[in-house]
C-alpha cells in the first residue's frame, strides 16, 4: 500500500480513526501485527480522506475472470465482500467456467463494454485479448492482472503469488515428504494459464535439481474440472502404478482425491494442489489431501482496488504486487474463512 496515502498524512488518519500513529504506520506500509477489522477500518478512512468527495463510488471495474467452478465463486465473493465494506465500486463482473471458455468472448466483452474505468483480468493467456487490453491501457485506463499474468498486455500492474516460487515449494514438499524413494511425480495440468506454466518451471527445477530421485509424470488437458482431473489419475494409477506424489497445478482437487480413494493404493501418496476453498479444506480435514499452497485474495484485491485508485494521480508509479505464498496442512486451516 505504499505510496498510495501519500497525499494523506498519518496524523489525520490517525484522528479519523482513533488509532494511535503506529498502528496506521503499520497498515499503511502493510506490516504484520494489526487485525484484519482495524485494517479495513483504516483503509476505508484512508480512502475517503484520500477521494474526499467519494468519487470512488463512481468508479466502474469492469472484471473479468475465466476459470475453474472453485476459484470463480472465491473470486466473486471475496470481491463483493471487500467492495461492499470498504470501496463501493461498480462492478461490471463476467465469471465463465474454464470448460466453456473461448478467448473471442473476451474480446468481445473488452470492445463492447462501455463506460469503464479500469480493468481486472483472469483468464487464459491469448493474443486477441492480449492485443484488447494493450488498447484499454493506451487509452489511460489500468488493467490489473491477478493471479495468472498478461505480461505482453502493458498492463499496470500484475498482483498474486510469485507462481515459480509456489512451484518450487510445492516441489520441495513432495519431495521432503518422499525422502529417499526413487519413483514418479504425477503433475496435473490445466493449459494455456501462465500461472500454471509458471509453476510448472519452478516445480521442475527444483525436483531436477534436489531431487534427482523424482521423476515427472504429466497429464495437460484444458478442461480445469474435478471431472477430469478424476478420469486421468484413476487412469494413469491403473496402467502405472500409484506415484509416489501428485501435484496438481489446476483446478479439480475433489476429482484427484476421489480417485486416490477409489484405487485402495496402499502406500499413502503425497498430494499437494493449489487454492483454499471450501473443497480443498475439506480434503485437509479429512486427510484426503496433505497440502494447499494458497494466497490472500481478500488482500490481493485491496491492492488492485488502490491501485485503481492511485492510478489517476500516479499513472507512471505502478509496481506488481507479489502476495506471500501460504501453505495449508489439516492443522493450520480450521479457522482460515473460504468460500
Amino acid at each position: 500500500m505504499k505510496n498510495h496515502w501519500k497525499n494523506v498524512s498519518i496524523k489525520k488518519i490517525s484522528e479519523e480513526s482513533g488509532y494511535g500513529t503506529a498502528t496506521v504506520d503499520r497498515v499503511l506500509n502493510n506490516r504484520k501485527g494489526v487485525s484484519k477489522k482495524t485494517k479495513d477500518k483504516i483503509i476505508k478512512i484512508l480512502n475517503n480522506l484520500r477521494n474526499g468527495n467519494n468519487t470512488n463510488q463512481t468508479k466502474n471495474i469492469l472484471i473479468c475472470c475465466q476459470s475453474g467452478p472453485s476459484y470463480n465463486k472465491t473470486l466473486e465473493e471475496s470481491l463483493d465482500n471487500i467492495n461492499n465494506e470498504i470501496y463501493k465500486f461498480n462492478l461490471i463482473k463476467h465469471f465463465i467456467p474454464a470448460k466453456e471458455f473461448k478467448p473471442s468472448q473476451f474480446v468481445k466483452i473488452l470492445r463492447e463494454t462501455s463506460n469503464f474505468d479500469a480493468v481486472i483480468i483472469v483468464s487464459q493467456e491469448d493474443q486477441n485479448i492480449n492485443n484488447e487490453l494493450s488498447k484499454i491501457t493506451s487509452e489511460g485506463k489500468p488493467v490489473i492482472t491477478l493471479t495468472t499474468d498478461f505480461p505482453n498486455s502493458n498492463r499496470v500492474a500484475y498482483i498474486g503469488n510469485n507462481q515459480s516460487n509456489a512451484g518450487s515449494t510445492a516441489a520441495s514438499i513432495i519431495g521432503k515428504n518422499v525422502g529417499k524413494r526413487s519413483g514418479s511425480i504425477l503433475m496435473v495440468m490445466s493449459m494455456p494459464y501462465r500461472c500454471q506454466q509458471e509453476r510448472e518451471l519452478g516445480f521442475r527445477k527444483v525436483l531436477r535439481s534436489e531431487f534427482p530421485n523424482l521423476k515427472i509424470k504429466e497429464s495437460v488437458f484444458n478442461l480445469d474440472t474435478s471431472e477430469q482431473s478424476y478420469k486421468y489419475v484413476k487412469r494413469y494409477i491403473k496402467e502405472n502404478g500409484p506415484p509416489l506424489g501428485i501435484y496438481n497445478i489446476a483446478g479439480g482437487n475433489l476429482g484427484v482425491a476421489k480417485a486416490i480413494s477409489e484405487m485402495n493404493v496402499k502406500d499413502h501418496i503425497i498430494f499437494v494442489g493449489h487454492e483454499l476453498n471450501k473443497n480443498s479444506k475439506n480434503l485437509l480435514e479429512n486427510d484426503k489431501m496433505d497440502f494447499v499452497i494458497g494466497h490472500d485474495v481478500e488482500l490481493e484485491i485491496k491492492v488492485a482496488f488502490d491501485k485503481i485508485l492511485d492510478f489517476e494521480k500516479n499513472p507512471d508509479n505502478q509496481n506488481s504486487f507479489f502476495s506471500d505464498i501460504l501453505i495449508f496442512n489439516r492443522y493450520n486451516c480450521m479457522d482460515k474463512k473460504v468460500y
